[in-house]
């Protein structure tokens, strides 16, 4: 998957229609990519956890499928990890980390409002049509 989207990248450099040194085309790209490759790793997750890992030889890892795996560790000589966390810690961690003062998104208000007005859905477009769906906002943008 991630050699699909550096293609398309690489093919958008080559062409000089994206330049990495342009913060608008940085944001252009971004709205674009960001939400498509987010949904394939979604996808991804989702089919890959739900297959059969089989018996490796010589190693001594788990079999099965990884999500019957995880909700049932009894069935596989395993114990269920992990612990439940209270809002109060999660909260105390955020703030110790300055997570929450961070913006809660990569691009401007306005600039997204623009963009959505083009596309309105940037995690629909086909994963094919990425790096079209952003010459497509690049051209529009400056027709503007």
């Amino acid at each position: 998957m991630e050699k699909f989207f550096k293609l398309q990248l690489l093919d958008l450099v080559n062409r000089k229609v994206y330049d990495p040194h342009n913060l608008v085309d940085r944001k252009l790209l971004a709205f674009v990519f960001i939400p498509v490759i987010q949904r394939e790793c979604e996808i991804f997750k989702d089919l890959w956890n739900t297959h059969r890992i089989r018996q490796q030889k010589g190693l001594a890892l788990p079999t099965g499928i990884p999500n019957h795996m995880y909700s049932f560790p009894e069935h596989y000589n395993a114990i269920k990890g992990g612990f439940p966390l209270k809002k109060e810690d999660i909260r105390e961690v955020a703030e110790l980390s300055g997570v929450l003062q961070a913006p809660m998104d990569y691009l401007d208000v306005d600039l997204r409002e623009d963009l959505e007005s083009i596309i309105r859905n940037a995690c629909d477009i086909d994963s094919n049509n990425v790096a079209h769906a952003f010459e497509f906002l690049k051209i529009t943008l400056k027709e503007r």
